[in-house]
């Protein structure tokens, strides 16, 4: 699963309501985020591999 960071346009690998694999809060602006299909382009680790 992947969610989408609105403000960026990132794709990270996580579900909305959750933390990203990179160790983002989803829940802090659930605003910003959104869930996707869409390949993941985040590049950090967690996110990557």
């Amino acid at each position: 699963m992947a969610v989408k960071h609105k403000p960026t346009g990132e794709i990270h690998k996580g579900i909305k309501g959750n933390k990203t694999g990179c160790g983002f809060d989803t829940t802090e602006h659930p605003d910003h985020w959104e869930a996707s299909n869409q390949k993941i382009t985040c590049d950090k680790n967690g996110c990557k591999n």
